[in-house]
């Protein structure tokens, strides 16, 4: 089975090299579309929407507008009929809600279930991709900070407890292209800080000292991609990989973080996005589900989710 992983992760790293060398390539070339050379438009329907499954894609709010966003994630599929797949399990939640300051910024708040986290995001796109290809790629930043709201007796009872320890942070380098009018792909390098990691008691002398299992400074690799099926309709998909290694060998009380997995589909409007999906991410924050997921892509670690956005113009 180690052998098997080991070849899985190989491939899998090899893929996300090709997809990064696919947009890298897309945006050196020229204009090899019918667009006329003055044409400078951006391109429309990249995405459907900013919020994809378990991510962000390059989509921007126009200038003035909110968007409201309702994340699900449902239990466990595993837990079968007597829980109805996973209805009926305990469930977690985000409610948030964005604004468009300008064109190419805009801010966010939210609030999630799990770990009562509190988050203030941004998003800034550096440039889009045009009609005429001389942008052949779309490139956003997104940046986030979350607070772990759970009250300190339950959560941080520990003696060099300090308030900093509650935040995280999350921040994504997103490159988009639509190929056609019904393919578009997106890569991200990730990056995730947590201010405070797992730490384990090990003998010192005649005392015991903590030494920190997981890394604070997180690096993975996120690829997104649609395809349109219908005008309205689009099956879209998401696999997203944390490189960084533990300090130590894993163990079960400590094991590596997985890959996560996701595929659905998405049924959107001009001011309305519906994603249902099955999915191995449930933390639904961007860096809990990079840094903590134990979930496979199997009958044991997939759950229901779904995403709601609307957009107020």
């Amino acid at each position: 089975m180690t052998t098997i992983k080991k070849i899985v992760n190989v491939n899998m790293i090899r893929i996300a090299t090709v997809v990064f060398f696919v947009l890298f390539v897309a945006s050196l070339t020229k204009a090899q579309d019918a667009a006329k050379p003055e044409e400078t438009k951006p391109v429309t329907g990249v995405f459907n929407s900013g919020v994809f499954l378990e991510n962000q894609t390059t989509v921007m709010l126009p200038k003035k507008t909110f968007e409201f966003v309702i994340n699900h994630r449902f239990g466990k599929l595993s837990d079968k009929i007597d829980a109805l797949y996973g209805i009926y399990s305990p469930s977690n939640i985000r409610i948030g809600i964005n604004y468009g300051v300008t064109d190419k910024f805009q801010i966010g708040l939210g609030t999630t279930k799990s770990n009562n986290q509190q988050d203030l995001n941004y998003k800034v796109s550096i440039f889009e991709q045009s009609t005429n290809n001389k942008k052949p790629v779309s490139v956003v930043f997104f940046g986030a900070t979350y607070l772990d709201a759970r009250p300190t007796a339950t959560a941080f009872d520990y003696t060099n407890y300090k308030y900093t320890h509650r935040f995280s942070f999350f921040n994504e380098l997103m490159i988009s292209r639509k190929f056609c009018e019904k393919f578009s792909l997106q890569a991200a390098a990730t990056y995730a800080h947590l201010n405070i990691v797992d730490q384990e008691l090990v003998p010192w002398g005649n005392t015991t000292i903590a030494e920190r299992i997981r890394r604070n400074d997180q690096f993975g690799l996120s690829v997104l991609a649609k395809l349109n099926i219908t005008a309205t309709i689009a099956l879209v998909g998401e696999y997203d990989k944390n490189f960084s290694k533990l300090y130590k060998q894993p163990t079960d009380a400590y094991p590596e973080a997985k890959p996560n997995f996701s595929i659905g589909l998405e049924n959107a409007t001009a001011a309305h996005s519906f994603q249902i999906f099955i999915s191995t991410a449930e933390s639904i924050t961007y860096q809990r589900n990079m840094v903590y997921n134990q979930n496979s892509f199997n009958s044991k670690g997939l759950m229901l989710g779904f995403n709601i956005t609307r957009v107020f113009y």
